[in-house]
């Protein structure tokens, strides 16, 4: 009898492993591209277990001619998150992609366009926004941003609010339980599977108003590259802004406000800064030699008519950048922003334009605080919204649009040449 109960229990142990061993790894959050170039992207997924994983990819959507990459083995130390890099790609192509591995041969996918060639001038669709609150689910307004089918999609920051909610995080573990949350959202994963993003932080992948003294900046942003499309800089690993080229059309600077700036408290000056000395000379020696047509500097907070926490508190740099656009006479750029929780058309003093957009599902500005300020053109309070922008030919159109793509308002710009 007793032989018997242990053959019997030894068999059922045997069966359940085979079971578990039999169970595909399972890709609850989906995919998403992101730091698309001429020739390359990162794609990103994670599993729910120890898994190598691959992307298949194609310039068709029925995967007729397949390549494929290595395998990149997701474990516990990256809460078996994957980052995987194509190469090699065709310049100015829709890319078919899906995951997969050895267990699971056809996991979730999607698709994104890669940049032109840098002599090409093809028109550019984009979209920004930011601040996404996870008890706001479901993000509806994203299913209006992807029925718009832009070539990529500029989130300038506030993707998770790691200090709201019912519970606030302050280890490693919480801070990806966050983005965890906010990815259950179908509307979100469609939208990030449809397109190219390119992901900036803002303050609440921190904590609220946090600069670089903050003790936990380091595990913020640990979890924030952990859970983006990120191609880490070789041999800068903290380093976060980068630029983006479409063609001879437009070339984007994406900045990172947060990591360098010195305490908002601090008096104003020479020695305050918000991008720090290396991140500061990259932008304007960019601005200086960028032969795109528009550029496109993409801060996620704003620069004027607002508290110390955005570029009003930090005036001196600031001043100093709109100088050299102004002084150089660099021709069609344009500033995108958000953070305030409204929408915003503003012209600068210097002759640059700002466009504010947000929030995406955060909580609503009652009023827009740059409203009936000099050069404040337009603004639009108590909406959630996105912003839109087309480059074609000689001329740029913006619009801002709600979370039932209902049209706030647009603008038309004519291109200096």
């Amino acid at each position: 009898m007793v032989l018997r109960r242990f053959v019997f229990a030894l068999s059922a142990l045997l069966l359940i492993a085979a079971g578990t061993r039999a169970q595909p790894p399972s890709f609850a959050y989906g995919a998403a591209a992101g730091n698309v170039t001429a020739h390359a992207a990162v794609i990103w997924t994670r599993t729910d277990g120890p898994a190598d994983v691959r992307v298949e990819f194609s310039t068709d959507a029925d995967f007729h001619t397949v390549r494929r990459s290595d395998a990149v083995a997701t474990g516990p130390e990256d809460d078996y998150t994957a980052h995987v890099d194509l190469r090699d790609l065709p310049p100015g192509r829709r890319i078919y992609y899906r995951v997969a591995t050895a267990a699971a041969p056809t996991g979730p996918g999607g698709s994104f366009v890669t940049a032109p060639p840098p002599s090409l001038e093809t028109p550019l669709t984009l979209i920004w926004g930011a601040d996404t609150q996870r008890e706001l689910q479901p993000f509806r307004i994203f299913e209006g941003m992807r029925r718009r089918d832009p070539d990529l999609f500029l989130y300038l920051g506030d993707t998770i609010y790691a200090d709201l909610g019912s519970s606030r995080a302050t280890t490693l573990d919480d801070y990806r339980r966050k983005y965890r949350a906010n990815r259950d959202d179908a509307h979100l994963r469609a939208f990030l599977a449809s397109t190219s993003s390119w992901v900036m932080w803002d303050d609440h992948e921190v904590a609220n108003n946090f600069d670089s003294r903050h003790t936990r900046l380091a595990t913020g942003r640990r979890a924030f590259v952990d859970y983006w499309p990120i191609r880490v800089t070789p041999g800068q690993p903290a380093r976060l802004y980068r630029s983006i080229r479409w063609g001879r059309t437009a070339e984007i600077f994406l900045l990172d406000t947060r990591q360098y700036r010195s305490p908002s408290r601090a008096p104003d000056g020479p020695s305050k800064t918000m991008l720090g000395r290396e991140q500061k000379q990259w932008l304007i020696d960019g601005l200086r030699r960028s032969d795109a047509v528009v550029k496109i500097v993409a801060s996620s907070v704003v620069l004027r008519h607002h508290g110390a926490d955005s570029w009003e508190g930090y005036t001196t740099e600031r001043d100093e950048i709109l100088r050299v656009v102004r002084d150089l006479r660099v021709a069609n750029v344009i500033v995108l922003s958000a953070d305030v929780h409204y929408a915003a058309w503003i012209r600068h003093p210097e002759g640059v334009f700002e466009a504010v957009s947000g929030p995406l599902a955060a909580s609503r500005a009652q009023t827009a605080r740059a409203a009936g300020w000099p050069g404040v053109l337009w603004t639009a309070a108590d909406q959630f919204n996105y912003g839109w922008m087309r480059i074609r030919a000689e001329r740029v159109t913006l619009e801002w649009r709600d979370d039932g793509d209902a049209l706030l308002h647009q603008i038309q710009m004519t291109i200096h040449r």
